[in-house]
């Protein structure tokens, strides 16, 4: 972010009444939050995103854990 647009902020949260910063305070968490995730959920590789699709698609398949670790071990 460059200077000019935390001056333009800053001077914006100045005037706001103090109720109104707690909201904007949240605000800015939120889109912390919705950040992270969304950068977490990329760095998801693709295999794993496969494999909870098809579970989605398929629910009535139990899944074994053993089976999962054999698996992986490959």
């Amino acid at each position: 972010m460059t200077t000019t647009a935390i001056n333009k902020v800053n001077s914006k949260l100045k005037v706001l009444p103090d109720a109104l910063l707690l909201e904007v305070e949240n605000y800015l968490d939120f889109l912390t939050y919705k950040y992270t995730q969304e950068t977490a959920l990329s760095n998801i590789p693709q295999w794993q995103k496969d494999i909870v699709l098809e579970r989605m698609n398929n629910p009535q398949t139990a899944v074994d854990a053993f089976e999962m670790i054999t698996d992986l071990e490959k």
